[in-house]
């Protein structure tokens, strides 16, 4: 007979699991990855987190000794292929590219949305961020952002503002910079970065706030005007443009795009990865590439995405509200 009872021993298998339960991941992480990654972008090829993904993913592929694959799943605006992420074996096989448009600005938009970035997901680092400039028409006759301030407030109820559509970055930063100021300007929504910068060309709006991407040709062709850019330094392509702050408007809204994995990814798995994101976000042909795109590449750092997600979110819940957009 067995000098133990069966509580004893239930007490001693179930410390026997747990230790098997710690042995195994390090184990598991110790052989990953053996076979290609998957990196799911939850937006149509093309734009700015397809690009920065792509180039995530040919780097890290050559990092780990595995391909990672590049998996297109767009859909509700970033809901489909983020929710597959989320569903997915947390066994660092599955990744996503995260951006703050599906992380923070999303769930403000929806009465229920389906997950939570900070809860369903485990952070591997930030790529980098992603700000927008403010631009004008020259046919305003302004060149600074004092007096653009003077313009509009001399012509309230009467300036036109441009965006991409409605409850995107633009938009938000936009009516936020709107109400503090009490310029009482009007939204005009168009089908996409590109036609908005066309109704600045003709004349159908005079101010946007456009994605780095659509900035430089314009701004440098003399076809619009930059006023200021978001966040804290300058476009390093664009060093003349003063920011926001610089300007006195502290307007905490800044986009960004990351890598993140399903929660319970193994913690020798993150910090692989976060390992190699730090290198592949540091070399300068990778800096140049993403700045090219409109992306300020960051460090690649864990406690920099943690915290783009606990801080950066809840303003952005705040530019909603302001905006008079409600959930559906």
């Amino acid at each position: 007979m067995s000098p133990y009872g069966p509580k004893r021993l239930r007490a001693l298998a179930a410390a026997a699991l747990a230790l098997i339960g710690f042995a195994v991941q390090p184990a598991a992480a110790q052989g990953w990855p053996q076979r290609p990654v998957r990196l799911v972008v939850p937006f149509a090829p093309g734009g700015v987190s397809d690009v920065a993904a792509r180039l995530v993913a040919n780097d890290l592929g050559k990092a780990l000794g595995q391909s990672v694959i590049v998996d297109n799943k767009a859909g509700a605006q970033g809901v489909v292929g983020s929710l597959q992420v989320k569903q997915a074996t947390p066994d660092g096989y599955t990744l996503v590219l995260m951006s703050s448009s599906v992380a923070c600005v999303n769930p403000y938009l929806r009465k229920e949305f389906p997950f939570s970035a900070q809860r369903d997901f485990a952070p591997v680092g930030m790529i980098g961020s992603a700000p927008l400039m403010m631009l004008v028409s020259p046919s305003l006759g302004v060149r600074t952002l004092p007096e653009f301030l003077a313009y509009a407030k001399a012509n309230v109820g009467k300036v036109n503002y441009a965006t991409p559509g409605i409850g995107g970055s633009g938009h938000l930063y936009s009516e936020v910079f709107n109400a503090q100021r009490g310029l009482g300007m009007l939204h005009v929504p168009y089908q996409g970065g590109a036609p908005a910068i066309q109704a600045m060309h003709t004349g159908e709006a005079a101010m946007t706030m456009a994605d780095m991407s659509f900035v430089e040709s314009q701004v440098n062709s003399g076809k619009l005007v930059a006023l200021a850019v978001a966040g804290e330094q300058r476009w390093p392509r664009l060093p003349n443009v003063p920011t926001f702050i610089e300007s006195g408007h502290s307007i905490n809204l800044v986009g960004w795009v990351g890598l993140m994995a399903p929660a319970g990814t193994p913690a020798a798995v993150l910090e692989r990865l976060n390992e190699e994101l730090r290198k592949i976000t540091a070399t300068a042909a990778n800096k140049d590439t993403l700045l090219r795109m409109g992306v300020l590449a960051g460090t690649g750092s864990t406690a920099d995405m943690t915290r783009a997600l606990v801080q950066g979110c809840p303003p952005w819940g705040e530019a909603v509200r302001q905006a008079g957009i409600r959930p559906e």
